[in-house]
């Protein structure tokens, strides 16, 4: 959990108590998020980086070097997929469909619990929306909102014009893109943006590329 904003609640798996939501929490197979009012969550998972606003309910239902597969039963969610690995999957479910992603690119689903509809947008990529007995490719540049589990009563619209929620989703990518720790490590390595919050890079002769931290105690050890 990368970046908690607000009133982000935690619950374990198998657990039915609900905690606050700390940045940089380990998530595993089980774990429940959810962001009340205002709030927003960041969670970044390899090479891949999935954001919720505010009303969301997401839930971990799988979660490995190959796979990452959540559930969301309300709310908004962004998924932003830098680069997908041979047989990686990412995978989003809903109470109407699962949507798999088939191209790095940026989604987003929202799903409207009292209308009972998934509306998967992708502004880029490309992917896989399967229902009961059913599949509907959705490609780049359209936006499709689902009302039954057999993909069959459905409408098309254009990409809808950026949101608050769409904003801060772009402003975190940039972010992350213009990282100077991209240079010193891989991608794939989770919170390698922080590095730039908390320190620097310098290039020492007897080890090459070395991060120091900005300001630690006299008895500080990484």
């Amino acid at each position: 959990l990368s970046y908690p904003r607000g009133d982000v609640s935690f619950s374990p798996g198998g657990e039915s108590d609900w905690v606050t939501a700390t940045r940089n929490r380990p998530l595993i197979r089980g774990d429940r998020l959810w962001a009340g009012r205002g709030a927003l969550a960041e969670l970044q998972a390899g090479n891949a980086t999935f954001r919720v606003d505010e009303g969301t309910s997401l839930s971990i239902i799988n979660l490995d070097d190959q796979t990452a597969q959540v559930e969301i039963t309300q709310g908004t969610l962004n998924l932003h997929v830098r680069r997908i690995y041979e047989g990686q999957i990412f995978e989003v479910d809903t109470p109407t469909l699962a949507f798999v992603v088939s191209r790095p690119g940026e989604y987003r689903i929202d799903v409207d619990a009292k209308e009972n509809h998934t509306t998967v947008a992708v502004w880029d990529g490309g992917g896989e929306a399967y229902g009961d007995k059913a599949n509907f490719r959705i490609r780049e540049g359209e936006a499709i909102r689902f009302y039954d589990t057999r993909l069959t009563d459905y409408e098309a619209f254009d990409i809808p014009r950026a949101d608050e929620f769409d904003r801060f989703c772009q402003e975190r990518n940039e972010s992350m893109d213009r990282s100077a720790s991209r240079r010193y490590v891989s991608e794939d390595l989770i919170g390698y943006s922080d590095l730039d919050e908390y320190g620097s890079w310098t290039t020492e002769s007897d080890y090459g590329a070395v991060w120091y931290p900005t300001r630690v105690a006299a008895d500080w050890a990484p």
